[in-house]
Formats: C-alpha cells, structure tokens, sequence
C-alpha cells in the first residue's frame, strides 16, 4: 500500500511539472533572409507539440513585456518592435550584411508558479548570403542550444550543444519535434551535444528544461526553485 502511494505521489509530482512546462515561448521566421527584403519574425507561448498556442490576449503574468533582441553578424544588436496578432506577437527587420542574424528571447516571469521562478529562454537564426553560423549567445541566457551550423536541407547534419549555466548540460532528455508534430527521443552526451538530421522539410522545435534547487524572493513572494526552459526553432528547406 505504501508503494503504491509513493508511486502514485512521484506520478502526481512528475505531472504537475510537465504540466507546467508543456507551454513554451518560441519564434518562428524562415531560416534564410536576403539582404534588403524584410524578414517576417513570430513569437508563441503555449503547446507546440499539440500545435495550441495561447491567444496573445491572454498570455499570463507579464509575458507580453518580453524583449526580442536581434543580433547582427558584425555582434551589434537592437530590440525590435513586436505587436500582438490573434495567436502570436509579430515583428520584422531587413537584413543589410552578409552572415548570421539571432534572434533571442531573454525573459523571466514575474509571477512564482508552483513555488517556482520561471525563465524562458528562445532562439532562432537567420541565414543571409551564406551558411557561416555566429556561435555568440546572449551571456544572460542561463541555457542554450548551440547549433555548429545552419541545417537547412533534409539529410543534412549539424552537431548542436546545450549549455547550462556555462557548462555543458550533459546526458539529459531534450525535446525534438519534427514538422509532424511528432517527438522524437533525443539525448545529449557527456558533452551535452547531440546530432540533428532532419529527414523532412518543415519547422523543426528543440526543447531542454533543468529545474535549479534555489529558494529566493520574487516580486515580495518567496520562491523554492527556478526552472529554466529554452526552445530553439528551425526551418529545414
């Protein structure tokens, strides 16, 4: 009877966190740009996986204050606009080099959820005039997800890092979902890096999710841990 109530309270636990963090934030724009023509950029929040985004009207605590930082291929950066549309918030900028653009979402919760403090992290790169990758990563992003290069076929790979806390984040489960919307299981190594080959053409969404033991105060509320979620989206042509 014991086991069975302990198994039952590890399965509500496991629940109530992956409940909480089946909602992302995430961008999507096409992974190849030209200079001068102007590059469409969404951001979500809600379920990729069941392709269920919230309505932006609707986006809960002060998520909608989220900042979306563009950085150049010559490091300069800038915060572009974005406005809300009916599933997602919309922004735009016209590449003017040669080289990879990022996009990067940097954003933490104002409100503690489940004794939590939440930290969305999202990324996404834009292809200008040829395939060199620029490897920088916002320094204020506790986890990311590195790619080596641009994947931009089918059948082509890449060798993609996750770093934690500038360290890699090492044989953990990650997120993969396909143009499907089908999960497929990934791992990172003793690296924290992993191989991705994608064998469709589409949108593909990467996810990795740490929880951190440490307590604090946020906002005059007292929070026992921190969990840290990134998404990396690309487009493979």
């Amino acid at each position: 009877m014991m086991k069975t109530k302990l198994s039952l309270l590890f399965f509500l636990v496991a629940f109530s966190v992956s409940s909480a963090f089946a909602h992302a934030l995430w961008i999507e724009t096409p992974a190849n740009g030209k200079k001068g023509q102007a590059q469409e950029i969404k951001i979500f929040f809600g379920e990729y996986e069941a392709n269920e985004p919230d309505s932006a009207a609707k986006w809960f605590s002060n998520l909608k204050e989220f900042k979306l930082v563009l950085t150049a291929p010559n490091g300069t950066t800038k915060v572009l606009t974005a406005s809300p549309d009916v599933y997602f918030y919309k922004a735009s900028f016209t590449p003017d080099q040669n080289g990879t653009y990022k996009l990067s979402v940097v954003h933490e919760v104002a409100t503690v959820y489940e004794h939590a403090k939440i930290e969305y992290y999202a990324f996404a790169d834009v292809n200008v005039g040829n395939s060199k990758i620029n490897t920088a990563f916002p320094v204020e992003a506790a986890l990311t997800i590195r790619p080596d290069k641009h994947v931009l076929k089918v059948g082509e790979s890449s060798i993609h890092q996750v770093i934690y806390n500038k360290a890699p984040f090492a044989n953990q489960k990650i997120t993969l979902v396909n143009p499907e919307r089908k999960t497929i299981p990934t791992e990172t190594d003793e690296n924290g890096k992993f191989t991705f080959k994608p064998e469709q053409k589409g949108n593909y969404f990467l996810e990795a999710f740490t929880e951190e033991k440490v307590p604090g105060k946020l906002n005059g509320k007292d929070y026992e841990k921190v969990w840290h979620l990134v998404t990396y989206t690309t487009q493979v042509n």
